[in-house]
């Protein structure tokens, strides 16, 4: 069978149409049409339907493409991939899956040491979801290199690293009315809060890092950025729990109190996660060791 039969194919269920899969692969429309066709007769299958203004994949499709993907990557990419990087003349492109609050900490250091050591390095931090779920699936479909999360893949052929971790605080207003340099657990919960809306294992994130069920709080406002929840905490009576790197990085231009939490609490940790066909990739690895050498500071707080 012609290679490029499956690596059309692979184009086709990563995006799910025949226009963007010939757009990626730098053919025309017809040609991914004809390769799907030759693939129909070889299976007997009409591996893609109408569904919609797009296409499905049949359930034969499904299963065929995650057979396929782990060796069409490898016969694609091997040699590429044992070959020596260079990072002072690769032109290679990173693409990371992040969340806008982690991009925060750690695209200005990871630009910087780019620029430095691999100036012709491009690197994509905006890929952007709204839940780890599908962060996962574009990392299992090779969109993505790495995934920055609170929390590991634990699923066979996956790797995690933990690069830091998180200390949350209770952040509020300066001028507070009732909140004067500390806060108990009776003041904490009688307040009106703002809620840092991000899931972590099904539930928000201060529930996930308890050891004791928390009384309900009381919810004023909902937002999914952790920074807009410390910006309208500096500006109302409401509370947020926030992490304190981020706390510390806004009281520099909002008059806070950043205060200890009057529970129990674990750290949030951050992690990055990779595929296992990766490992002997050396540009991956220097990938890995680059974000190693710029959370160290982050790793020495904790």
């Amino acid at each position: 069978m012609d290679l490029n039969l499956l690596k059309t194919f692979d184009a086709v269920m990563k995006t799910r149409s025949v226009n963007k899969a010939a757009e990626s692969l730098d053919i025309t429309a017809p040609a991914v049409s004809h390769a799907l066709n030759r693939l129909r007769e070889q299976y007997q299958d009409p591996l893609f339907i109408r569904q919609g203004r797009g296409i499905a994949p049949t359930n034969f499709a499904i299963e065929l493409h995650a057979e396929i993907q782990e060796p069409l990557h490898w016969l694609l990419n091997c040699a590429k991939s044992r070959q020596s990087f260079s990072p002072q003349s690769s032109q290679r492109t990173f693409r990371l899956s992040s969340h806008k609050d982690l991009d925060l900490m750690l695209v200005p250091p990871l630009i910087n040491y780019r620029d430095q050591h691999a100036p012709h390095v491009k690197l994509a931090a905006n890929i952007e979801h709204l839940n780890e779920n599908s962060r996962q699936a574009d990392l299992r479909m090779r969109r993505v290199d790495l995934i920055l999360a609170t929390v590991p893949l634990e699923e066979h052929g996956y790797y995690n690293q933990r690069l830091f971790e998180l200390p949350l605080v209770v952040a509020c207003r300066e001028n507070h009315p009732r909140i004067k340099g500390s806060v108990n657990q009776a003041q904490f919960f009688s307040e009106r809060h703002l809620l840092w809306d991000t899931q972590r294992q099904s539930r928000n994130v201060l529930d996930s890092l308890v050891s004791d069920k928390l009384p309900q709080r009381d919810i004023a406002y909902t937002t999914g950025a952790i920074c807009n929840t410390i910006m309208l905490a500096a500006q109302t009576d409401w509370l947020c729990v926030t992490s304190q790197w981020h706390a510390n990085l806004l009281s520099k231009q909002h008059p806070l109190q950043i205060l200890p939490l009057p529970f129990k609490c674990q750290p949030l940790p951050i992690y990055m996660t990779w595929h296992q066909s990766q490992q002997s990739d050396t540009g991956h690895q220097w990938l890995k060791d680059t974000l190693m050498k710029i959370t160290k500071p982050f790793r020495e707080k904790d």
